[in-house]
């Protein structure tokens, strides 16, 4: 099955309050949204969680960073366990990347963590990950080769296609450590690239959906960074775009 998720950092300035957490939730769920992933402290997350719940959502993850993590470790475990949230990712910093064995241990030694309580773990792409270091090393190269079995991969199609890589062919060697794929397009404008809603910009979609799915990847994450509008607009506009793309393909 298929679905097809909103990343709340894309609406971070709607959901305020209560009531804007409540009425952003009826607007994605209006939209046709299958789920929703969390972000942010243990604290936010809970309270969009209980929404999300009323509301029909599910919740397919939360997503922050290591420091986070392992400072709210007992409260993220609980929080996840009671609200059935699967999976717990993160992402890293660009000076966590120039020392990417140190890196590695630190996070392999927190997903035996989340394993144990029986959650999965993923880790999910910025575009640093691909800068090169000096002695030649890059860091999502040395990442895909260290990480434990224990954690899987969240790639995202805009920062995948932005650090230089091929995102198909990434996709196709990791796809069997993929459960959650990051959506967002990337246009090409004058003052450079910038994010844009999915099927607005440049990126083959028709392409990256039919390879997730030969992939096995079925959750699909619309995650907007900056929207030239109102973000509720742009998450309606990239749900259309997939929900008749994942028809076709």
């Amino acid at each position: 099955m298929k679905n097809i998720g909103a990343q709340l950092y894309t609406v971070r300035d709607l959901l305020k309050t209560e009531d804007q957490i409540r009425n952003t939730f009826a607007e994605l769920k209006a939209i046709g949204y299958d789920c929703v992933q969390l972000y942010g402290s243990v604290a936010f997350a809970e309270s969009c969680a209980k929404i999300a719940k009323e509301t029909g959502l599910a919740v397919v993850g939360i997503l922050s960073d290591l420091p986070s993590c392992e400072k709210e470790e007992e409260a993220l475990f609980r929080l996840c366990r009671a609200y059935q949230i699967r999976d717990i990712g993160i992402s890293s910093t660009s000076q966590d990347c120039q020392d990417p064995e140190a890196y590695i241990n630190r996070v392999n030694a927190f997903a035996k963590k989340v394993k144990r309580a029986d959650f999965t773990f993923s880790y999910h792409n910025h575009g640093h990950e691909f800068i090169r270091l000096e002695t030649g090393e890059i860091p999502m190269e040395t990442f895909v080769a260290g990480f434990s079995p224990n954690v899987d991969f969240m790639p995202d199609t805009y920062w995948l296609h932005d650090g230089g890589c091929d995102i198909r062919y990434f996709l196709e060697r990791i796809g069997s450590r993929v459960r959650i794929l990051h959506l967002k397009d990337l246009a090409r404008t004058e003052k450079g690239h910038t994010f844009a809603e999915v099927g607005s910009g440049n990126l083959y979609f028709e392409g990256i959906l039919k390879t997730a799915l030969d992939c096995g990847i079925e959750e699909f994450v619309v995650e907007q960074d900056s929207c030239p509008g109102n973000p509720i607009g742009s998450l309606r506009k990239s749900y259309n775009y997939i929900k008749k793309l994942l028809e076709e393909v």
